[in-house]
């Protein structure tokens, strides 16, 4: 057979599927081929799975105080199932902006699995925050931003005291504004032993020069400007002083709504005040990667590295002391979580 012959039987596949596929199709095909190809990136090298379960867990929705007499915050706890009397390392997740808190609950199951007791908290189902209305006045929104903070150090502090978590102490895990909202209730809490915070904004006021046209701040409102103001006072990173828990900041460095600078400035403001700081990049990856916007061994990575620093700083699981151990009777010395007070 002649090199001529070859290609013309090569050809002849190419000649059907042409027939078969009108020009316009083709392009089509090709424009979404090349589209798929240039979002195919790299893993970030390094990246290890995040390992077998341990235990079987329980699951239970609860109530816990807010900040307002009567009112609660709603919350569910995934719990490594475990001998009466046991008590297991302990960990509030956070979400972030928008509320959608029942996401997390993957993320604290893998947590439950592997031994610590995960209390996701919808801290907007008490107070809810009007974060980006151009309308909203600034006391309204400042009273109920204040009042989110409360309700979370509220029911944080009286989870923590439940016969539940080991030695009446906790992390908490914080995901972009609850990233925020962590450091916030870390520098209040004794109770707090570590924080997670995943790609959170901790300094408003190069967030607000990064992300807001400066054009729209000639046109905002006075309510508006005063807003922007409290945010940059009363920023995370100027809670660096009074954050003694270990922190733990993730963050990708393809972040496009929170940039990857946030948690870089607040790893300098922690360790120029003597904080123990870890900090995990992931090059490439984007926002929001543990709620499936970013590769699953991303996610995983970050999970296992979360639940080592967890343990490294929290309480081991061990029996509860005598007076919160009688359960048959009905009398623990701290109310279970779901129980209000």
């Amino acid at each position: 057979m002649t090199i001529r012959d070859a290609l013309s039987r090569a050809a002849a596949p190419i000649r059907r599927v042409r027939r078969a596929l009108p020009p316009r199709r083709l392009l089509l095909l090709g424009l979404l081929w090349a589209l798929s190809a240039s979002c195919a990136r790299p893993l970030p090298l390094g990246l290890e799975p995040l390992g077998p379960s341990t235990s079987r867990i329980i699951e239970e929705e609860m109530a816990l105080p807010a900040s307002v007499r009567g009112s609660s915050v709603e919350g569910y706890l995934l719990r490594p199932e475990v001998p009466g009397g046991t008590q297991v390392p302990c960990a509030v997740l956070l979400h972030g902006k928008g509320g959608y808190w029942r996401a997390y609950t993957r993320y604290g199951r893998a947590l439950a699995e592997r031994g610590i007791a995960a209390l996701v908290l919808n801290y907007y189902s008490a107070h809810y925050v009007d974060l980006d209305g151009w309308r909203t006045p600034f006391a309204e929104r400042k009273e109920s931003f204040e009042a989110q903070n409360e309700d979370i150090a509220r029911a944080t502090a009286h989870f923590a005291r439940s016969p539940v978590c080991a030695g009446g102490k906790l992390g908490l895990v914080g995901f972009s504004l609850g990233a925020d909202k962590a450091i916030r209730a870390a520098a209040s809490l004794p109770e707090v032993a570590a924080v997670v915070a995943y790609y959170g904004p901790y300094d408003y006021i190069s967030l607000i020069q990064q992300r807001v046209n400066p054009l729209l701040l000639i046109f905002a409102s006075e309510d508006l400007l005063r807003w922007k103001k409290y945010l940059e006072d009363a920023s995370p990173i100027r809670l660096a002083p009074k954050t003694p828990a270990p922190v733990f900041l993730l963050h990708g460095t393809d972040d496009s709504v929170i940039p990857v600078q946030q948690s870089l400035r607040m790893t300098q403001a922690l360790r120029r005040r003597g904080n123990k700081v870890t900090v995990k990049l992931y090059e490439g990856v984007g926002h929001n990667f543990v709620l499936r916007r970013g590769p699953a061994e991303v996610r995983d990575d970050s999970v296992r590295l979360a639940i080592g620093f967890l343990r490294e700083h929290l309480p081991a699981e061990g029996k509860a002391p005598a007076a919160q151990a009688r359960k048959e009777n009905g009398t623990p010395s701290s109310p279970l979580p779901g129980a209000g007070g």
